[in-house]
């Protein structure tokens, strides 16, 4: 897995639980600040693509629902490859 915050890059290996449980966390993180009022910000339409380059490069505001979607596209697409890496590699698959 790999995590993008306050500028810094994390990469670790987690366990399909151990990743559900860390992107349940961020999300419910996500939910509570977004209940708190903050200044108002101007909408702004960004691709998925998009998403992930701020991401990546740190120049979104990190705070915003669009990076912490991208992180969990980034996480589901992670581990389904693993899945599919897994099970082809598997002696009982063909």
């Amino acid at each position: 897995m790999t995590i993008f915050y306050n500028g810094r890059v994390c990469v670790a290996d987690f366990t399909e639980d151990q990743a559900k449980a860390i992107i349940m966390l961020a999300s419910r993180h996500v939910e509570e600040r977004s209940t708190i009022p903050q200044q108002k910000l101007e909408p702004r339409s960004t691709s998925p693509e998009q998403c992930h380059r701020e991401a990546v490069s740190g120049s979104g505001s990190g705070s915003g629902s669009g990076s912490g979607l991208s992180m969990k596209r980034s996480l589901q697409r992670f581990l389904q490859k693993r899945k599919n890496r897994i099970q082809s590699a598997s002696p009982y698959n063909h």
